[in-house]
Parts: structure tokens; C-alpha cells; sequence
């Protein structure tokens, strides 16, 4: 089994893991996506930004004005 640890290497190793997704995540996906992006900036990793903007759309998160991800 692999451990959160391994799929962050992963993620930050294979730059395709970062694009943006083709259709839009739902929220359980979002869920999914921001913790294998934790260490990315949303600034730089469409993925995560994705993510993010589908969790603030739907309620669960509310996306800071003055510390950015």
C-alpha cells in the first residue's frame, strides 16, 4: 500500500499531474485532489486551484483574500 508520503513524491514528480482537469471535479474529487497537492501553490498547479475553486463553489471552503494557497 502506498502512503501519502509516496503519491506527493509522485504528484510533484509527473508535471501531468498538475494540469487542470478536463471536466470539472465534483466535490468528492476535490476532496481527493488537495491533499495529494499539498505542498503545491494553487498559483502554480492548476489542479489544485481547480480543486479549491470547486470546494469555495460549493460551500466548503472559503478561500483566504490575504495568505493565497
Amino acid at each position: 500500500m502506498h502512503t501519502l508520503a509516496m503519491h506527493q513524491t509522485i504528484a510533484m514528480t509527473e508535471q501531468e499531474t498538475h494540469s487542470a482537469p478536463e471536466i470539472p471535479f465534483n466535490v468528492d474529487q476535490a476532496h481527493l485532489v488537495v491533499p495529494f497537492h499539498i505542498a503545491c501553490r494553487a498559483k502554480c498547479c492548476p489542479r489544485k486551484a481547480a480543486a479549491l475553486q470547486r470546494l469555495a463553489e460549493a460551500g466548503r471552503l472559503v478561500l483566504s483574500t490575504t495568505h493565497p494557497r
